[in-house]
């Protein structure tokens, strides 16, 4: 199990799409025994509506990490973000 496997179950979570049969549950369990992970976050731009899916520690596309959360590097706006507990 990776990350982006991990963010895929997120994204179906936030979604309400259907999931395979126990896939929450491993999830959760992989993140529990791998606590420096973190739970992913939802992270979404007000301005120009860009949205990923990243980690705490993660930096990816027009978004860059800052002490109080993520901001978009497109529109220099602060992005909401919303962590999805397994």
């Amino acid at each position: 199990m990776d990350r982006q496997m991990i963010r895929d179950t997120a994204g179906r979570v936030l979604r309400s799409d259907d999931l395979a049969k126990n896939e929450k549950e491993a999830v959760a369990e992989f993140l529990r025994e791998n606590p420096t992970l973190g739970n992913p976050h939802m992270v979404r731009c007000d301005w120009c509506h860009e949205t990923t899916m990243l980690f705490r520690d993660e930096d990816k596309g027009t978004f860059t990490r800052t002490p109080r959360g993520w901001r978009c590097t497109t529109c220099n706006d602060h992005a909401a973000s919303q962590e999805v507990r397994f």
